[in-house]
């Protein structure tokens, strides 16, 4: 797929022809947007397409490209990291560029499956819930509440979406994604400390364009992208796309109740008008609806918290045998509080909706951008974190946020040394949340926790490169942000049990903070095509608040502080074209002060309370690499790799809290080379080979991802053992990409693994399985 270059830098914007009007086409069009479709015949560059008849379907294919003598048969990707246009391989950062192409090829259909196709990442669900939890190099942060931000900014054509549980949309009609590594924020909404994950999305295009893709697979599990993309007047040119997802139970309970089913669908439309040839304005409204199946954990150890809570006359349930079973079911006062019946499925419910309103100005010099975007999302959940049917450990999950953000934004153009961003940004985010626990045979009650959080952050950003030499330049940035988050309304209460009844709000607490954060590279290229960078960055991640369920919510809730992250990095990008072969190698050394980790804090009057508390110090340190070779015409190798260690230099946490005297005192342990919980080895690999047969060709590929043992804070029980997976994809079609068949399969070796262990209850080892073998057939035409 040809790189995306919507804007070239320095460049103005040019009024669009009228090409094939669309409205009568928007009238019978009703499910639309395809990743498959768009990667299988990318459309134009919007600023460099030529213009098409009106009768462009009887138009003979355009000639194919013949390759330039001494050019390199790897695609040359152009990103938009540094906020304007340029090759991936010009860029002094870590960046893993994941195309439209790839997406498709991989099936991947959330963000959960990112982390297969690119190193040093790892995306995991909360106790099996649809909230993800991302790391990057070993950064990273675990919590299944809904409030506070992760590590990892998550980015939608340049807009922050920072609510955890909203993040896991469905991922289509994308151009691209964009993986940075290490702290961000001289250039980005929000200040993350593990990275930013950035969706580039596919724009209207000059000349009218359609797709659709028809997907079949294993566990009766459907999917129908399409798209329609062309002008709808002299300067307004719109693309709407859509996907839907259907089928898909992979688990099933001792009975043969299916569970996993998939039931999503969501929409967009983006428009663009470009009045002048110095103005354009781009609108995205967009929404999705998913009324899925939770995921469903297994015991894979004994299930022995009634025995320990009640002694050896409660029984000992057996552990799993088979990882693709799921135990469900609560007691029937728990299910009449929120809603349901005693052995309804786990589900996850989530709507999302919104829309962003960019404006791009030119003027001498300097490009005038203002960004305004408004987001809601709903949820509704439920899941048994006690792998049983049992009411032990049941929760569910009812949150409302909505996030409003502006960024105004000036960018430097046209020939200079010296190239720059500044700009002004500001959030307001708002959440609604209602969080229930199942308690009633294990403690003989049921909780609720209700709560509102408001968070306002403002912050002005800037980043300059001053190129001293054709061979060398430096780069610098700052950003000073201030934030501040209001926990408000926040109750603890029996729902049943013993001493049911409302109680009284809890304190209001609050956590202000101005800090800064900055950016320093130096960038020199001794030859052609090699780049060295040395870089130094340091980022902030916002403190919050714990909102788990909690006796004593005056100690509970006191907020942590924000995390900081001195990062050191070291690269060198080399592209040798004569011989077809691309590698990055990069280093890094982090320094991390006040790490927000789950653990606990003693209450005297009610012994340990679950909280997010801060690690005073520790330390990461590792290397990476990313390599892509084409040593035959049509072969196509890649091979990437990440190695991070890290660990605690300073940190006492609580192991459990004694009864002395009436008052619990807490017993501490120091954790001091401890290592931090993140797989230490990742490594993802592919083959693929194009056989041309006249007017058409063949592909055939093969991939595998590894992930080396996770090692939990919480003991060696809760380890997640390394695995490795293998994939297999083939795809045929004209050359012109009018049409495709292809085949894919994910997990073909069926390998048995875990991707998340835990325990919510002690006693209670809950895990949740990966994806069996996988396997699809798809059908995609494009126009």
């Amino acid at each position: 797929m040809p790189p995306v270059n919507l804007i070239a830098p320095g460049g103005s914007f040019r009024p669009r022809a009228i090409r094939l009007p669309l409205r009568a086409a928007l009238s019978t069009i009703l499910c639309v947007g395809s990743t498959g479709a768009a990667a299988a015949a990318p459309a134009p560059d919007s600023a460099t397409a030529g213009t098409r008849p009106a009768r462009a379907a009887r138009t003979p294919p355009a000639p194919q490209p013949q390759p330039v003598p001494g050019a390199s048969r790897l695609e040359q990707i152009t990103v938009t990291a540094d906020r304007r246009s340029q090759n991936v391989q010009n860029v002094a950062s870590s960046i893993a560029v994941i195309t439209g192409k790839d997406l498709a090829t991989r099936n991947v259909n959330t963000v959960f499956d990112l982390q297969y196709l690119t190193p040093s990442l790892q995306v995991t669900p909360q106790f099996g819930s649809g909230q993800p939890s991302f790391t990057i190099r070993g950064v990273g942060f675990n919590d299944y509440a809904s409030n506070n931000a992760p590590t990892v900014g998550i980015y939608l054509d340049e807009v922050a979406n920072p609510v955890p549980f909203a993040s896991n949309g469905m991922m289509f009609d994308i151009s691209r994604v964009e993986i940075l590594r290490g702290p961000q924020g001289t250039l980005y909404g929000r200040n993350t400390t593990g990275g930013a994950i950035n969706y580039i999305l596919n724009h209207p295009t000059d000349s009218f364009h359609a797709g659709l893709n028809a997907q079949y697979g294993r566990f009766d599990a459907g999917k129908v992208e399409g798209y329609l993309s062309g002008p709808l007047g002299h300067f307004i040119k719109v693309r709407l796309s859509g996907q839907t997802q259907q089928g898909g139970a992979w688990q099933h309970d001792d009975r043969g109740d299916r569970l996993g089913n998939v039931d999503r669908a969501a929409a967009r439309l983006i428009a663009e008008a470009t009045p002048t040839d110095s103005l354009k304005v781009t609108l995205n409204i967009h929404g999705g609806r998913d009324r899925s199946d939770a995921n469903g954990l297994h015991l894979y150890s004994p299930l022995r918290s009634l025995n320990i809570l009640y002694g050896n006359a409660y029984p000992i349930y057996p552990a799993d045998t088979d990882r693709d079973i799921a135990h469900w079911g609560t007691s029937p006062q728990f299910a009449r509080e929120i809603g349901i019946s005693p052995d309804s499925k786990p589900f996850s419910h989530i709507d999302t909706g919104g829309l962003s309103l960019r404006i791009d100005q030119d003027f001498t010099g300097f490009r005038l951008t203002e960004l305004a975007s408004y987001d809601a999302a709903a949820r509704q959940e439920y899941d048994n974190y006690d792998a049983s049917s049992l009411a032990i450990a049941d929760v569910y999950y009812q949150s409302r946020a909505n996030v409003f953000s502006n960024e105004l934004r000036f960018t430097s153009r046209g020939p200079s040394r010296l190239s720059w961003v500044a700009g002004l940004y500001y959030s307001n985010q708002y959440l609604s949340d209602q969080y229930h626990s199942g308690f009633m045979d294990s403690y003989g009650f049921d909780r609720v926790v209700k709560y509102s959080q408001m968070v306002n952050t403002i912050s002005g950003f800037g980043q300059a490169t001053y190129r001293l030499l054709d061979t060398l330049s430096i780069t610098g940035g700052v950003r000073v942000e201030h934030e501040s988050r209001r926990l408000y309304d926040f109750q603890s209460y029996m729902l049943s049990g013993s001493d049911p009844g409302n109680a009284p709000f809890g304190p209001r607490q609050h956590y202000d903070y101005t800090r800064p954060s900055a950016k320093f590279s130096i960038q020199y290229t001794p030859v052609r095509h090699d780049m060295l960078y040395v870089s130094y960055s340091h980022g902030i991640k916002s403190g919050g608040f714990t909102t788990y369920n909690t006796a004593a919510p005056q100690v509970s809730t006191k907020p942590f502080k924000a995390e900081t992250l001195d990062a050191w990095e070291l690269g060198n990008k080399v592209d040798l074209p004569g011989q077809n072969l691309r590698l990055n190698i990069s280093s890094f050394y982090y320094d991390y002060h006040g790490q927000q980790i789950q653990s606990a804090v003693v209450n005297p009057q009610t012994g340990l309370v679950g909280s997010i508390v801060n690690a005073p110090h520790s330390h990461l340190y590792g290397l990476e690499f990313e390599a892509e070779w084409s040593p035959l015409p049509g072969l196509t190798l890649t091979q990437s790799g990440g190695w991070a260690i890290g660990q605690f230099d300073n940190f006492y946490s609580v192991l459990r809290a004694d009864r002395i005297n009436g008052t619990y005192v807490g017993v501490y342990a120091s954790r001091k080379g401890d290592s931090l919980p993140a797989p230490k080895l990742t490594l993802n690999g592919s083959a693929s080979y194009r056989w041309s047969m006249g007017d058409y060709a063949l592909t055939a590929g093969m991939n595998y991802a590894l992930r080396s043992t996770y090692r939990s804070l919480f003991g060696s029980l809760y380890n997640v053992a390394g695995y490795t997976l293998w994939g297999a994809n083939l795809a045929f079609g004209p050359r012109n990409n009018r049409w495709t068949v292809a085949a894919f399969g994910n997990n073909i070796f069926n390998k048995r693994y875990d991707v998340e262990r835990n325990y919510f209850v002690n006693g209670d080892t809950v895990a949740l399985a990966g994806m069996p073998a996988t396997w699809g057939v798809r059908a995609v035409i494009s126009y």
